[in-house]
């Protein structure tokens, strides 16, 4: 007797991918609480905030897809939700620079926390990824593929350099209420006068380049799985709504 699946076809992607995500959050997680037990010492707890900071983005990007799939455009909800998703943006690539807090010492915890970076960066990675994708999917949609790609473009320039802020400057997204003259100063000398930081300026550039080539490696394995749903089934690529991210 043939059975069928509770879960309308069109979801089963999409929830495959939050699945996924889920699961290596909560790995990440459970390596942390493990180095706890096992160290004896509350090690690294900032790395929880920051993860979670890496949801952020993500689930705004998930809500302006929603919004947008919703068949009742709301251009201004649309663009509040593109403006906070490029506001906290930085805060999921920017678990990659948590390696500075590892110690100098090469010896087995060493390396434990190494693994423990590892995943935790990896997570904020990929969730940055996932939503600046998703992002310039909603973009493309609504004013076309040339915007869409400027988008995701300026995007990586600006969370490059907001990442090198974060990190040298210690802003946070926050600031940009708490604190937004001293943060707009610090962006305006920074700006002008890019070679009196020499080492924000070769962080941001190194980032830019970093993430956009891991942008344009998400992109090309995204189109291989479009390339191979087509080859199997050619009338699930032209689906309306077959998933959020492959269409």
């Amino acid at each position: 007797m043939q059975t069928h699946s509770v879960i309308d076809p069109k979801y089963r992607r999409p929830l495959l991918v939050l699945g996924l995500l889920a699961a290596s959050t909560f790995l990440s997680l459970g390596l942390l609480v493990s180095r706890w037990v096992v160290g004896g010492r509350f090690a690294y707890p900032f790395l929880v905030w920051n993860l979670f900071l890496a949801w952020v983005p993500f689930g705004f990007a998930v809500a302006l897809c929603l919004t947008h799939a919703g068949g009742n455009p709301r251009p201004a909800k649309m663009v509040v939700l593109g403006v906070l998703w490029l506001l906290f943006f930085p805060n999921a690539p920017y678990l990659l620079t948590d390696f500075v807090h590892l110690g100098q010492e090469h010896n087995g915890p060493w390396w434990c926390d190494l693994m423990l970076t590892i995943g935790f960066a990896w997570n904020g990675l990929l969730l940055g990824l996932l939503s600046l994708f998703l992002v310039q999917r909603v973009v493309s949609e609504c004013v076309g593929s040339g915007w869409g790609r400027a988008t995701s473009a300026g995007a990586l320039v600006l969370g490059s350099f907001g990442i090198s802020l974060g990190r040298f400057g210690r802003f946070n997204s926050w600031d940009v209420v708490s604190n937004p003259v001293e943060l707009l100063a610090d962006i305006i000398s920074q700006v002008l006068h890019p070679m009196d930081y020499p080492k924000q300026f070769a962080m941001a550039v190194l980032l830019c380049a970093f993430l956009s080539l891991a942008y344009l490696t998400l992109l090309a394995l995204i189109s291989l799985g479009r390339d191979d749903l087509q080859i199997k089934d050619p009338g699930i690529g032209g689906m309306p709504g077959s998933s959020l991210f492959l269409r």
